[in-house]
């Protein structure tokens, strides 16, 4: 049997086209996503529009509607907060829990304060676990500060981090008040 020179480049003649054709495909995937995103960027206008229904509801809580969905009635001390409309406003800090080890406090990020509106009640989790409550506060990730309701008005609940992003402290009770919680020492995130 006789060797042929051609059977050398054989896999080039046959795989070569094949490779070059999934480089081009994963390069216009590519290009294309990039294109994507770069399209489906908000405008400064509809920015500013997100925003400013967020300030909205941010400063006209309806906790009527939110205890009516609820079945339960929302912490006196919630209501006082989002009465407190600079206090609400505070954004972009972080808390820091005092004990823990001396040299790595524990330190609970605060992005910005969830509206007070069936429209933050429907969109934000929902812990089965937990029962009625109210996520008030998020870090922006995935997680979000939770406060209990109750039968009958409470003056105050502890603070419950709920975390989905896959850290060990979902579930972990940030502060045994929100009362506590607000007074935490604050420094701005970094």
């Amino acid at each position: 049997m006789q060797y042929h020179r051609c059977v050398d480049k054989l896999l080039l003649y046959v795989f070569g086209p094949l490779a070059f054709a999934a480089t081009l495909l994963v390069i216009a995937t590519g290009i294309r996503r990039a294109i994507e995103r770069f399209r489906s960027r908000p405008t400064p206008d509809q920015l500013k529009a997100t925003y400013d229904s967020y300030l909205r509801r941010l400063l006209h809580p309806q906790p009527r509607a939110v205890e009516q969905e609820l079945g339960k009635f929302l912490p006196e001390r919630l209501l006082q907060l989002y009465e407190d409309k600079s206090a609400i406003q505070a954004a972009g800090f972080q808390l820091e829990k005092p004990g823990g080890t001396r040299w790595r406090p524990k330190r609970w990020q605060v992005y910005c304060f969830e509206p007070l509106d069936l429209e933050s009640l429907n969109e934000l989790p929902y812990e089965e676990d937990l029962g009625p409550g109210f996520c008030f506060a998020t870090t922006g990730r995935s997680s979000w500060y939770w406060i209990a309701a109750s039968d009958q008005r409470a003056k105050d609940s502890p603070v419950i981090y709920l975390d989905y992003d896959g850290s060990r402290s979902h579930g972990e009770t940030v502060a045994d008040s929100l009362d506590e919680f607000l007074n935490l020492p604050r420094a701005r995130l970094k």
